[in-house]
């Protein structure tokens, strides 16, 4: 029994396990939020908090910790100068983690994990859009249609007609592609 063991081996060896840590590390950072397994997300939650701390400190020797760790300097810079300065106000649990439910094809426990404060942006974006739709609809005429999007429909309706005008009708086309491809008929039935 692993008594008093700390941490999952993913049925992984070492280095792995630390490549996978930075791999999924740099794509929150770079993402903002990423979808994996519930345990690969609890493991990684405490491997990120501790970058994201030593981000805030900002000393020459934390910044060169971070850029060592993460795979992409632009991401450990992207950190650095604009994740870090806005959640310098906090003093930890940066990030959080939501169940999604299983997955199909395996049964496998999955989660989100994202930042704290992403959610509240989340939802003024969502209401912003909310509200922007409804002045979209109570611009609308009485047809339902705002008057935008029905030049829009004029100008495609014209085009269309242009195209119809120009157009073959169907059946002539049809009989003049059978006229091209006509095989003269064996010699046997000429006479």
């Amino acid at each position: 029994m692993r008594h008093n063991l700390k941490g999952r081996k993913f049925n992984r060896n070492s280095t792995h396990r630390a490549a996978m840590m930075r791999n999924m590390a740099t794509n929150l950072f770079r993402h903002g939020s990423i979808r994996t397994t519930l345990a690969k997300a609890k493991e990684t939650k405490p491997y990120a908090e501790r970058l994201i701390t030593r981000a805030i400190a900002a000393e020459l020797a934390d910044k060169r910790a971070v850029i060592e760790v993460l795979n992409d300097r632009k991401v450990a810079h992207h950190l650095i100068n604009e994740i870090a300065p806005e959640l310098r106000d906090r003093k930890g649990g940066y990030l959080r983690i939501i169940q999604l439910g299983t997955r199909l094809g395996d049964g496998a426990e999955m989660a989100v994990l994202e930042f704290v404060g992403e959610a509240e942006e989340k939802q003024k974006k969502h209401a912003s859009v909310k509200r922007e739709t409804k002045k979209q609809s109570s611009a609308k005429g009485k047809s339902g249609v705002t008057k935008e999007h029905d030049e829009k429909t004029h100008a495609r309706d014209e085009q269309s007609r242009e195209h119809l005008k120009t157009a073959k009708p169907k059946k002539q086309a049809i009989v003049d592609r059978q006229a091209r491809h006509k095989t003269p008929p064996p010699s046997s039935q000429e006479r």
